[in-house]
């Protein structure tokens, strides 16, 4: 079965970024949905929790797990960010630096980005409908990823397009020129040091969106007691309910 030639219109469902939330999330680049915000490691922590609550576990996707849902590359998230198709949140780790003479000035790390699950989903449905693509209720995600995957290669950027996407991720626009904010360019040390508490807010903040409203409760409230370090496994885990 295939669609019409001549689709019928139908409005993408982004989300809804209240003002009230601004304070959280930080303004928009112009011309996107990509909201930005900076400060410190445990600022980052509280932006992720608050996200999870306003929006139930939908907004906290890392770009790399967006193929969960659309078979796209990292640059292509990117790109769609970029062209303002995407709601994205943003946060930048800073710290300040002393240069020569003792002159002061921002140090930021490559950002923290999470997505929203439906948004992902609609994208997906989406591309789906633009090549007349046909669901199989017996085919598991990962097939149809996978056969999705070959005939929707349109939403690839080119290599000019990846490069412009990427800047634009990993980059402020409204920092370019400022010599008094410097970027990173070595893997980030602070996510070096914090990237299993991250993996673990993201992928308890997902099993959450998918579980019942009882247990997604059990599991938010878990992660507002924070996390402690596993001596014996050597590695993080949310603190146990008392």
């Amino acid at each position: 079965m295939r669609y019409d030639s001549v689709m019928p219109f139908i409005q993408f469902p982004f989300i809804e970024v209240p003002k009230e939330l601004r304070p959280i999330v930080g303004e928009p680049t112009p011309g996107t949905r990509a909201y930005r915000r900076e400060g410190t490691f445990k600022e980052c922590g509280e932006w992720l929790e608050k996200l999870g609550e306003h929006y139930k576990g939908d907004v906290g996707l890392s770009t790399n797990s967006v193929v969960l849902f659309v078979p796209v590359s990292r640059a292509s998230v990117y790109k769609r960010i970029r062209d303002g198709k995407l709601t994205a949140f943003f946060f930048y780790v800073t710290h300040e630096e002393t240069r020569l003479f003792g002159a002061k000035r921002k140090a930021k790390e490559r950002p923290f980005i999470v997505v929203s699950i439906s948004e992902c989903k609609a994208w997906g449905e989406q591309m789906k409908r633009r090549v007349g693509f046909v669901d199989d209720p017996d085919e598991s995600l990962f097939k149809e990823s996978e056969r999705l995957l070959q005939v929707a290669g349109g939403d690839e950027p080119t290599e000019q397009e990846a490069r412009a996407a990427i800047e634009f991720a990993e980059h402020d626009p409204k920092d370019k020129g400022n010599r008094k904010v410097r970027y990173q360019k070595d893997k980030s040390t602070v996510f070096d040091d914090y990237k299993q508490q991250d993996m673990l807010y993201l992928m308890t903040e997902l099993k959450a969106a998918m579980s019942s409203p009882e247990k997604a409760v059990a599991l938010r409230r878990r992660l507002r007691k924070g996390m402690e370090w596993n001596k014996e496994q050597k590695t993080w885990k949310l603190k146990e309910e008392k």
